[in-house]
């Protein structure tokens, strides 16, 4: 049956959250700091306006592009929070979460053998969006000492003829770092210079503490070449919902469109209500979240720090952190220890880098009280590997 597969399946890599998943399915009583999702409920004024919107009947078809009423909300948030000009209906797309955005970014400018540059440490679905269409992923790793900040110069190196995108990730999923105003600056401007398409991608763009986010897209003559990507998942807490949205020029949104009306036909009705209200409505419940993981940080940093069993870059952004281990023993295999004997679920740094060996990505999208738990149960593994 393997030679009826396609080549392109083929070429996917196992998903290591799948096989993370499947160890924790197997238990019972796992505190769950795998996850890349918000532990809060969707606020209730969002669910709400979904609630009306399908006793109103509003459950059918709906344009591709995304409703015009969400497209015009969406340009008014850009406006409000990124300084970014977009016309509604022509340089604003609805989709499938931020996912949905960067499948249809990369479907719709990757060819066969075209080059795509990304940052390492990485969320996994650029390299394999990328294999997918048959291009080529190139790596450009990020360094601890450095915070994981990417550094331009270094990518400069490693563009060729055959480079088509960049793709820069922040705040960073894995690291939690949040790349400063002047790197994004000289980001864009090589991608300028060399002709080339970047996709930014910013669906945690309202999670961050100390520092602040930058939307690159703010500077007009920089439009033609940037695809920005936001997503409601993680901001408003609405990860089931799958509702996000790309800004960029009308040519490069128009073949984005048609790609994901091939992919789905249309995004959810009443969650593209629910996405208005999310979008127009008070913003005071993202505050109280934002707030709340910000405590959570620094319980967690404080905690892996006192075990003196890791190396912490403390985060800036997101929700996660991303560890060093300082024992022997590498990400795969602590992580399957700290399942079945600690009853604590992390991903391993190895689902995020081809570096990843000593490194776990750890999420404190989780409550105060389980973060503080699964501490607990940490430190006693790591106690026992510790044991000559």
């Amino acid at each position: 049956m393997e030679d009826k597969i396609s080549e392109r399946a083929r070429r996917l890599p196992p998903s290591k959250f799948a096989e993370v998943r499947r160890l924790v399915m197997e238990r019972t009583d796992i505190i769950r700091l795998e996850l890349g999702e918000p532990d809060f409920d969707t606020p209730q004024h969002i669910k709400e306006a979904a609630i009306q919107a399908i006793n109103e009947g509003f459950t059918h078809y709906t344009p591709t592009e995304g409703l015009l009423e969400l497209r015009e909300a969406v340009a008014r948030k850009l406006k409000r929070e990124n300084r970014i000009e977009a016309d509604p209906e022509t340089e604003v797309l609805i989709t499938d979460g931020g996912l949905g955005a960067i499948y249809a970014a990369i479907q719709s400018l990757v060819n066969p053998g075209d080059e795509v540059l990304f940052f390492d440490p990485a969320w996994p679905r650029y390299l394999q969006n990328v294999l997918l269409v048959g291009g080529v992923p190139k790596r450009i790793f990020l360094e601890e000492k450095d915070g994981f900040i990417p550094d331009a110069d270094e990518m400069k190196k490693h563009i060729t003829k055959k480079t088509k995108l960049i793709i820069l990730n922040t705040p960073n999923n894995p690291t939690g770092a949040v790349v400063p105003k002047n790197v994004i600056k000289e980001i864009g401007d090589l991608a300028t210079e060399h002709d080339l398409i970047l996709i930014l991608d910013e669906v945690y763009e309202r999670i961050v503490y100390e520092a602040k986010h930058f939307s690159l897209a703010t500077h007009s003559d920089l439009r033609d070449h940037i695809i920005t990507v936001f997503s409601l998942s993680k901001t408003y807490a609405m990860t089931g919902w799958r509702i996000g949205y790309a800004v960029s020029h009308a040519n490069i949104i128009e073949a984005m469109g048609k790609v994901g009306g091939y992919a789905n036909a249309c995004r959810t009705s009443f969650a593209q209500k629910a996405a208005i209200a999310a979008l127009d409505d008070p913003q005071d419940c993202v505050d109280i979240m934002v707030k709340e993981y910000r405590k959570r940080r620094d319980l967690m940093v404080e905690r892996l720090k006192e075990m003196n069993a890791f190396s912490v870059t403390k985060p800036t952004g997101a929700f996660y952190v991303y560890p060093r281990i300082l024992l022997d023993v590498e990400s795969p295999d602590f992580t399957k220890q700290l399942i079945e004997k600690a009853k604590v679920a992390v991903m391993p740094g190895t689902a995020f880098s081809m570096k990843g060996e000593k490194y776990v990505r750890i999420s404190y999208a989780n409550s105060m009280e389980k973060i503080s738990e699964a501490m607990n149960r940490i430190q006693k593994v790591v106690r026992q590997i510790m044991k000559p």
